[in-house]
């Protein structure tokens, strides 16, 4: 049996997950782990918002593209993977200075993907375009929690466990 799942739910597992391994020290990462910035689309301009918008149906249907990397999304926003200086200079397109700076933020923090969620929070270290005043999240690790953070991350086998209904 199938199991139904609401999609904020899944992105919220998906980024514990990735704070957990983030904060395991000396966890060996595997080649089919990666992690993921999760980050509202407030991050990026209006101009960037159209652009990823028009670009992730034209990827869809085979058109070309404005932007130099392909945008995969839907009505609630854009999954695009991470490049580094080198990668981005290689396209000899310029980059949105938005979507660089999310990049740069991904960069440091070790992710190889980055989702602008309309839903999610607004990152303290990210400008913010969006047309809300959404507040910025600001993430503490308290005492209660910090034990959990020790242990070992989940294999994919404990984490597909989680969502196996049978």
């Amino acid at each position: 049996m199938a199991c139904r799942t609401d999609i904020n739910e899944v992105l919220t597992l998906l980024s514990d997950l990735c704070i957990l391994m983030m904060a395991t020290k000396g966890a060996r990462m595997s080649l089919f782990v990666q992690n993921m910035l999760d980050i509202s689309t407030g991050h990026l301009t209006d101009d960037t918002r159209k652009r990823m918008g028009e670009d992730s149906r034209n990827f869809f249907v085979g058109k070309p593209c404005s932007l130099p990397f392909a945008v995969k999304g839907s009505s609630y926003g854009w999954f695009i993977d991470v490049r580094d200086a080198d990668e981005r200079a290689v396209s000899g397109a310029p980059y949105p200075f938005d979507i660089i700076d999310c990049y740069e933020l991904a960069l440091r923090l070790g992710c190889a993907y980055i989702l602008f969620d309309r839903d999610a929070e607004r990152h303290t270290e990210l400008n913010w375009y969006g047309d809300r005043a959404q507040m910025p999240y600001e993430e503490k690790i308290n005492a209660n929690n910090a034990a959990e953070l020790d242990e070992p991350p989940l294999t994919i086998n404990q984490f597909k466990a989680m969502f196996d209904q049978r």
